[in-house]
């Protein structure tokens, strides 16, 4: 008898198990959220397009715009602007995210800054040089080691080595 009861005691615990879903975001619109949390949710076409759509957009490809600090050559400097939107390689590969978006072109430029002395009391015109990215690719190693002609291109083909101007 006691083996019967708890069978149905077990089937009952299960049964309600099987039928429990994850909360809809909706709701949880009360509650705080915590930057980074997850949320587990019904899986729904809806949600499985969004994510291939914010995947797609990540992939490596083209250089993208990123903010780089211009950092002074002294301490006693203050350059104008501080930091510029340049090009750079961002974005995921396939390699299960052990991949790294790297450049595989890369050009100089030069941006015109005021550089204020603090010491002198004085303002003077320059030019900034900074990196940018023209051409990127995807690399399965890490960065320190993708050479050439260990570098990929995000849609799958490889680049040529001479192709390669790092």
């Amino acid at each position: 008898m006691e083996k019967l009861v708890l069978c149905l005691v077990l089937f009952a615990v299960v049964a309600v198990q099987a039928r429990h879903q994850f909360p809809r975001v909706s709701e949880r619109l009360g509650e705080p959220f915590r930057i980074g949390e997850y949320i587990k949710v019904v899986c729904t076409s809806e949600l499985s397009n969004e994510r291939d759509h914010i995947m797609e957009k990540s992939r490596c490809g083209e250089p993208k715009d990123v903010f780089v600090q211009l950092k002074p050559n002294s301490p006693h400097e203050l350059v104008s602007p501080s930091a510029v939107w340049v090009k750079n390689c961002v974005g995921i590969c396939d390699y299960d995210n052990e991949g790294s978006c790297i450049a595989t072109e890369t050009k100089i430029r030069h941006i015109p800054v005021r550089i204020y002395n603090g010491n002198t009391n004085k303002e003077s015109c320059a030019t900034y040089a900074v990196e940018e990215h023209v051409k990127c690719g995807c690399c399965a190693l890490s960065p320190d080691h993708c050479v050439s002609p260990r570098v990929f291109n995000p849609h799958g083909h490889d680049l040529e080595p001479s192709s390669l101007q790092m």
